[in-house]
């Protein structure tokens, strides 16, 4: 081989090297990432629209009803809106703006951060003080489809925020990813407490639920700051 040609694939090794490096880090070629903006928009929408009317009618029937595990799955929700909101300020000023694209993303995974927190303290302030006054849920064929409802639609949507945000790097759609999810898995205990209350009156096991869900906000809200400080 030549001087010539050797020179010439040292340097295509190289600029293949630096591509795939620009890949790894930056979530996709860039003729991709418009694509990949395009449905982190859809999703977040998509979000906003369902958790405004689920969220909403969860947390009025888990006050009505006394139901801690109702009222946490709506105030998931409601934070997952939240986030939402957020993430379309965030990847709509990335598409008009990149070079804002980093700091927007920071922005925005904070934001993530104090909606989880905010369900944190918000249920263990609830739980607390439902367990010391021992109140006991109610249930209704409302709160029951209502979380019926948010497991199917939540589940699937916190699938494909975290595959998306994974193509573009993104500790805010992660996060948000994680709100949906919380929103799921708290339907689901949501169910549980009503259907343990109901069958053997264990009221207490709802308060628990909406406890260890806040724990689980606090350890997530933790992670995507450590997440967020490790990449400054």
């Amino acid at each position: 081989m030549s001087d010539g040609a050797r020179g010439d694939a040292t340097r295509a090794s190289t600029t293949g090297t630096a591509t795939d490096q620009a890949t790894a880090q930056g979530g996709g070629t860039p003729h991709h990432r418009p694509t990949l903006l395009r449905r982190a928009l859809h999703l977040s929408w998509a979000s906003i629209g369902f958790g405004l009317i689920s969220g909403s009618v969860s947390v009025a029937s888990g006050i009505a009803e006394h139901s801690l595990g109702v009222l946490a799955a709506g105030l998931s929700v409601l934070a997952d809106v939240t986030g939402s909101v957020v993430l379309v300020w965030r990847f709509r000023t990335e598409r008009s703006d990149p070079e804002r694209a980093q700091r927007v993303e920071d922005l925005a995974a904070l934001a993530v951060a104090g909606a989880l927190a905010t369900i944190a303290l918000a249920l263990t302030f609830e739980s607390v003080n439902a367990l010391l006054s021992g109140s006991h849920p109610g249930s209704s064929s409302l709160s029951v489809i209502t979380a019926a409802v948010s497991i199917v639609v939540l589940a699937p949507l916190a699938y494909f925020k975290r595959r998306t945000a994974s193509h573009l790097a993104s500790h805010a759609l992660k996060g948000d990813s994680t709100l949906s999810a919380i929103g799921a898995g708290t339907a689901v205990l949501a169910l549980v407490g009503l259907v343990l209350y109901d069958a053997f009156g264990w009221w207490w096991s709802d308060r628990v639920v909406a406890l260890v869900i806040a724990a689980v906000a606090v350890l997530e809200a933790r992670t995507l700051l450590t997440a967020e400080h490790a990449g400054d």
